[in-house]
């Protein structure tokens, strides 16, 4: 069995970081970890700017949840 050889001139480790008008995004990459995109993402907001309340995406599970909420509130009460 042969084992695999690791490329010492390239980095296992590496940051890319995007400027934008609102802030500074930091994606951080692993490729011990993953190749398949950043290990993390660090968001850095500037001073002036109205940071979002909440920026986690619904699940599936959140959008059913609500839908039932709002057809439990519609039935006509007998």
């Amino acid at each position: 069995m042969m084992a695999k050889q690791v490329n010492p001139d390239k980095p296992t480790k590496w940051e890319v970081v995007y400027e934008s008008e609102q802030c500074t995004s930091i994606w951080k990459y692993d490729s011990k970890i993953t190749t398949n995109g950043p290990v993390s993402v660090e968001h850095k907001w500037k001073k002036g700017f109205d940071v979002p309340v909440s920026t986690k995406k619904k699940t599936l599970g959140d959008l059913a949840n609500e839908t039932k909420k709002v057809l439990k509130t519609k039935r006509p009460k007998s």
